[in-house]
């Protein structure tokens, strides 16, 4: 029997970096989804097939008994063996296993690992016919993330579990937001960059100035706050200058870019309610909150700044079977 389950990617709205200091986030689901097929085989092996390995016609495998002595160094296996170490150990599992992602190979820095792993955990505890709710999800896949990376928040895997526009509070609250629609306008700046380093350099950052940054987290926080709010009441004129001031402090902090700020400022210039720069910043995506009547406008300014505009649905769903290949 295969099981199949996929989980989306994410968009950070509000409150990078600080959020990894215990202050609130706010954060999307996005349609970029990954899925995950698992099945069960009776070899003691684990093998692993994924899309930047396909084309080159390699798979990894692991000896079953060899699993939690894996160093969780191969880059694109590492966060599904996390994954089944975290699900063998919890459930008291020995089982041989064939497990396939798929997804688009460029994800543009929108959570790929986030939503692997939660997709991983899912088909996993499905297969296995084990029943738990998402919460306990969550926490496998949270714990299984930080295997790997050691620092982060949680904030794209609550998003890659949960879906929807998430107010997100590290390990106090994960609040579901009634928005129906977000009316934005995604770009990708070209730049490619590695989440845990920049996260790593803020707090380098911090090091040297703990009472000013602090006081950065902070504001940070309460413009998360309050675009929450604003969200919630369809206030997007309102969003939009809270992007700008929260733009102007991530700046501060050194994690954006020339190449980011380029398309954010022609969003601005082109009549976008407000822009930033979404996730770690040194590249990947940025975002301009917009009307309908602006849209194109702000999408042909973005354009011709150099950047992609990406034409993804934001507040989708989070983790799910595919019953069509389950």
């Amino acid at each position: 029997m295969k099981i199949t389950a996929s989980a989306p990617g994410k968009l950070m709205l509000f409150g990078e970096h600080a959020v990894v200091h215990q202050h609130p986030c706010l954060v999307t689901a996005v349609d970029l989804r990954i899925q995950v097929t698992v099945e069960k085989i009776d070899a003691p092996m684990i093998f692993i097939e994924t899309p930047l390995l396909s084309p080159k016609e390699q798979s990894f495998s692991l000896p079953l008994n060899e699993l939690f002595n894996d160093k969780l160094l191969h880059p694109h296996t590492k966060f599904i063996v996390a994954s089944i170490r975290k699900v063998f150990s919890r459930y008291n599992i020995h089982q041989g296993l064939k497990i396939q992602s798929s997804g688009p190979i460029n994800s543009f820095g929108l959570g790929s690992s986030s939503a692997v792993t939660v997709a991983t955990i899912f088909a996993l505890i499905t297969l296995f016919d084990i029943a738990i709710k998402k919460q306990q999800i969550f926490d496998l896949a949270y714990s299984a993330v930080m295997e790997v990376q050691t620092v982060g928040s949680g904030f794209d895997v609550a998003s890659s579990t949960f879906g929807g526009t998430l107010f997100y509070l590290p390990t106090q609250k994960i609040e579901t937001l009634n928005v129906d629609h977000l009316p934005l306008v995604i770009a990708y700046s070209g730049e490619k960059v590695s989440t845990t380093n920049l996260v790593q350099e803020v707090e380098q950052l911090r090091s040297q100035f703990p009472e000013i940054l602090d006081l950065v987290f902070k504001a940070i926080g309460k413009i998360t706050s309050s675009a929450r709010i604003a969200m919630l009441q369809n206030n997007w004129k309102t969003a939009g200058n809270l992007a700008n001031i929260n733009q102007g402090l991530l700046e501060s902090l050194g994690v954006s870019t020339p190449t980011l700020n380029k398309p954010i400022t022609a969003a601005r210039l082109s009549g976008s309610f407000g822009a930033k720069l979404s996730g770690a910043g040194g590249g990947d995506c940025m975002f301009a909150i917009v009307d309908e009547q602006t849209r194109s406008r702000v999408e042909a300014a973005i354009e011709s700044s150099g950047a992609q505009v990406l034409h993804l649905k934001t507040n989708t769903e989070g983790v799910r079977l595919e019953p069509e290949l389950a």
